[in-house]
Formats: structure tokens, C-alpha cells, sequence
């Protein structure tokens, strides 16, 4: 869904399609049909957004074959649907962890993520985001791999800056901190990826950690400590992802994301923080039970959790957007 701000800021929100995988692209065309659609019913909209999860096999396929690039966004516009962001942390299946950045499988999957969603972006969105893994999978990573994984970075700059060149799309990746690896913290992240490229390169923040005031393992971080270190490095908020409500019975120990997702948006919206005004609801913590009883139940909580996000926005003053 398109929201607007009364100064003109374009907020896209949408659901993070990982929780419905497909391993081909049949396949994520049928899903797109199965759950995108219903959800898209249920809240009343003639657009809603999707961030999709695209396999390496299948990212591949989409930049080797432009007929079935071609019939991707066909086939999303068909259903009403659009894609200004896309999920580039999975590796061979959404749960496995995949190659980190020190290897050269991580940079050709990523690129190729970017020209996908170059051509998947409709013509009057200009920003696309992907978000990438935490560098790499291990907290005591040796300097040797450090320095390898920074010239890959440097080399993806590159690389997404000439893409803006020939498709007029700035396609940003932002690193998403995590418990136990590389980037456990946005400072951290800060610290490895700001200097690179404050355009393109960037940090994916998660709604869920940010709300429990802790990164894991011990480790604390608030939204506030991390909006004010973005806002101080001029480094751009990509992504605000993990965002929930989780109202059910069997979700009381997960803290609702409202705070952050109202804090994070002032913030962009005031100037304070730059970035992509992406927001992404994620259930997939609730994604097997849910898919145990069927596609209907994935599809109302799916609707409950866009509805509940849309409501918080209006609540801040954005309007729906044509």
C-alpha cells in the first residue's frame, strides 16, 4: 500500500512474502495468486506491496531470461501487486543462511537482485530496497575476511551507482544487524558500512529487536540510540522490517513494534534521518502453525497485521495513496 505524508514523503508499506517460499517461479506466481491477492481483497486496496523473496536459482533465472522477467511483472501487475523491495538475505531455501560477503556467490546474487528490482520497480518509484545479510555469520571474523567482504562492498557501489546510471533507479542495500554475527548492532553497522557509500549502501532496521531493547545475546539496543547514531552518520534508513502486532493468544511474549515504527518514520519524515521510506510486516514466526490450518488463516493474519500497520500510519497524519 501507497501512503502519503502531508509534505509529499511516498511511504510504501507491504508484507514480507518469505513466510509463503517458492523455490521457482511457477511456483511464487502461484503464491503471489493464493495469498497476495486475498490479503490485497481483505484490506480493500486496488495496490497493494510485496517484498519478495527470490531464491538464488530463481534470481538467476530472471536475469538470464528477460520473456520471464517480463512475465514477473506482468503478473504482479495483474494481481494488483508491486514490488519496491526484495528480501536478499536468504541462500538456497528462505531458512538457510547462504554464502556471507566475504565469498563472491554473496555480491553476484545481490547485484543480480538489484537489476531484477530495477525493472520490477513501477515507473514512478524511483527507490528500490534489498536487504542483505549482517556481512558475515560469526562475531570473530578474522581481518583477512573483513578486508575481502570491504572490497566487495566497494565493488557493489560501484556497480549499483552505474545501475542508476543506465536505468535511472537507486536501488539501496541495507545490512540488517544480528545476534552473533558480524553487525550485531546498527553502530556497529555504522562502523563497517557508512564510509563506503551513503547513497546506496545502508542498514536494515528490525522492528522486533529494536522493540525488546535488545540486539540478543546481551546485548542492548534501542530505537532511539539507533536512530540518533543513522541521523548523526547520514547513513539512510533502507528498510524497517520485522514490523508486527502479534494481538493473539499466543503471541503476548512478543513486544508490539508501534513505538519504533512511529519513532523510525517521525524521524525520516522530520528530516532527522534519511532513507527509504519501506516498511515491511513480517509474521514469520507465526508461519508454520498458520500454514498447518490452511491458506486462510496465513491470509487473515496477514490482513490483521497490514491493517493494524496501516492504521498506526493514518494515526501519524499519512493518507492512502492512489
Amino acid at each position: 500500500m501507497r501512503l502519503r505524508h502531508e509534505d509529499g514523503t511516498l511511504v510504501h508499506l507491504a508484507y514480507n512474502a518469505g513466510v509463503h517460499p517458492a523455490e521457482d517461479l511457477e511456483n511464487l506466481i502461484a503464491h503471489l495468486t493464493r495469498y497476495a491477492v486475498p490479503v490485497r481483497k481483505r484490506l480493500g486496496v486496488e495496490r497493494m506491496g510485496v517484498g519478495l523473496w527470490l531464491s538464488p536459482a530463481v534470481a538467476d533465472h530472471l536475469t538470464a531470461d528477460r520473456i520471464e522477467l517480463v512475465r514477473l511483472r506482468r503478473s504482479l501487475e495483474e494481481r494488483g501487486l508491486e514490488v519496491v523491495s526484495l528480501n536478499g538475505t536468504g541462500g538456497r531455501n528462505q531458512e538457510a543462511p547462504g554464502p556471507d560477503w566475504a565469498k563472491p556467490e554473496r555480491y553476484r546474487y545481490t547485484m543480480a537482485l538489484a537489476r531484477i528490482l530495477a525493472f520490477l520497480l513501477p515507473e514512478d518509484v524511483r527507490f528500490g530496497s534489498i536487504s542483505t545479510i549482517p556481512i558475515g555469520w560469526r562475531r570473530d571474523w578474522p581481518a583477512d575476511l573483513h578486508a575481502i567482504a570491504a572490497r566487495r562492498l566497494e565493488r557493489l557501489s560501484r556497480e549499483l551507482r552505474g545501475l542508476y546510471g543506465v536505468t535511472g533507479k537507486t536501488i539501496r542495500v541495507g545490512f540488517e544487524p544480528w545476534p552473533g554475527c558480524v553487525l550485531e548492532t546498527t553502530e556497529q553497522a555504522l562502523e563497517r558500512v557508512c564510509g563506503i557509500d551513503s547513497e546506496h549502501l545502508g542498514v536494515c532496521l528490525d522492528a522486533c529487536h529494536l522493540a525488546g531493547g535488545t540486539a540478543g545475546a546481551g546485548i542492548t539496543e534501542e530505537a532511539g540510540t539507533a536512530l540518533r547514531g543513522l541521523a548523526a552518520a547520514g547513513t539512510p534508513v533502507v528498510k524497517l522490517g520485522h514490523v508486527h502486532n502479534h494481538a493473539g493468544d499466543s503471541c503476548r511474549e512478543l513486544p508490539s513494534t508501534r513505538p519504533v515504527l512511529e519513532d523510525t518514520l517521525t524521524a525520516m519524515l522530520s528530516g532527522a534521518v534519511s532513507g527509504t521510506a519501506h516498511i515491511e510486516v513480517e509474521i514469520h514466526d507465526l508461519a508454520v502453525p498458520l500454514r498447518t490450518r490452511g491458506p486462510g488463516a496465513l491470509v487473515s493474519a496477514l490482513a490483521e497485521e497490514l491493517d493494524w500497520a496501516r492504521s498506526n500510519l493514518t494515526a501519524l497524519g499519512l493518507r492512502l495513496a492512489a
